[in-house]
C-alpha cells in the first residue's frame, strides 16, 4: 500500500571561523558567506564560515534539512557526518544569515518528519465518498543516511469506510513511524448525503420519541387540573355548612 525513496548523501565544505560577533559576522555576510556553528556529540563546538549558496545545493530539494551532509572543514582531515538543526534568514527577503550544524552518528538512529504523498484512485472516492488525510507528514525514526526522501501511500484498494494505518506503511530497513500501530493515517468516508440522511433521521426519532413521552405527561396535567376544579366546590360547600357566627355577648340586654 505504501512506498518509500531514499536520496543521497550531500557535501559541504567550510571554513573554520577566526573572528565571532555581530561586527565581524556582519563583514563576513558582506563578502557572500554566513556564519554557522558545528556542534553535538562528545566534541567541542566549531566556529565555522560558509557559503549559503552551496549549502542549500548540498541539500536534496525534497528532504531539505532532513539530508544526511558530510562536512569537510578546510585544513583538517576527514569529513564529519553533519545535519542541518536550524537556519536564521533575513526577514525581508528570505536569504539565509546563519545555520546550525548537527553531529550525528551514522550508526545512531535520528528523529525526523517526512512528507506523504497519495497516490492511485480509491474506488471509494469514485462511489461519492471523500478522502481524509489525517497525517500530511510521518515522524520516523532511522539512520541519518537511510531517511526516506517521502512516503507514497497507494489508496486504490480503499472503499468507503476503510483506513489505511501506521502498521500498514512499508517501509525501508531500519526505518519505523513514531506512531501507535493503528494509528490513522488516511481513510475514505461516506459521501456527505448519507451522513447528512443519518443526522436527519437522529432528530426526528428523537422528537417522536419526546412527543410520545409528553402524552402521559399531558395526561397527568390534566387529571391534577380535573382534581382541583373538583377540590373548589368541595371547599365551597365545606365552608357553607359553617354554623353562623353567635352575636357578641355584648349584644344581650
Amino acid at each position: 500500500m505504501a512506498s518509500t525513496e531514499v536520496s543521497t548523501v550531500g557535501t559541504i565544505t567550510a571554513q573554520l571561523r577566526p573572528q565571532t560577533g555581530k561586527e565581524n559576522n556582519t563583514k563576513l555576510r558582506q563578502k557572500g558567506s554566513i556564519p554557522a556553528v558545528c556542534y553535538g556529540g562528545s566534541q567541542a563546538p566549531l566556529a565555522l564560515q560558509l557559503s549559503p549558496h552551496d549549502l542549500q545545493k548540498s541539500l536534496d530539494p525534497v528532504k531539505g534539512r532532513n539530508t544526511l551532509l558530510m562536512l569537510t572543514v578546510e585544513g583538517q582531515t576527514g569529513t564529519i557526518p553533519v545535519m542541518l538543526k536550524d537556519t536564521q534568514k533575513h526577514v525581508l527577503r528570505g536569504h539565509l544569515l546563519h545555520a546550525d550544524l548537527l553531529r550525528v552518528d551514522v550508526k545512531k538512529t535520528v528523529r525526523a518528519t517526512i512528507p506523504v504523498a497519495v497516490t492511485g484512485k480509491s474506488p471509494g472516492i469514485a462511489a461519492g465518498g471523500t478522502l481524509h488525510q489525517v497525517y500530511r507528514t510521518l515522524p520516523i525514526s532511522s539512520l541519518p543516511g537511510s531517511i526516506p526522501a517521502k512516503i507514497e501511500i497507494d489508496v486504490s484498494s480503499l472503499n468507503i469506510g476503510q483506513a489505511i494505518h501506521a502498521s500498514d506503511v512499508k517501509l525501508p530497513e531500519g526505518v519505523t513511524i513514531a506512531l501507535a500501530a493503528n494509528t490513522t493515517v488516511c481513510v475514505v468516508t461516506a459521501p456527505k448525503s448519507e451522513k447528512a440522511a443519518e443526522a436527519a433521521a437522529t432528530p426526528d426519532a428523537a422528537a417522536a420519541a419526546a412527543a410520545g413521552e409528553a402524552k402521559p405527561a399531558g395526561d397527568k396535567a390534566g387529571a391534577k387540573t380535573a382534581a382541583a376544579k373538583t377540590a373548589a366546590p368541595a371547599a365551597a360547600k365545606a365552608g357553607g355548612d359553617k354554623a353562623p357566627a353567635k352575636p357578641a355577648a355584648g349584644g344581650k340586654k
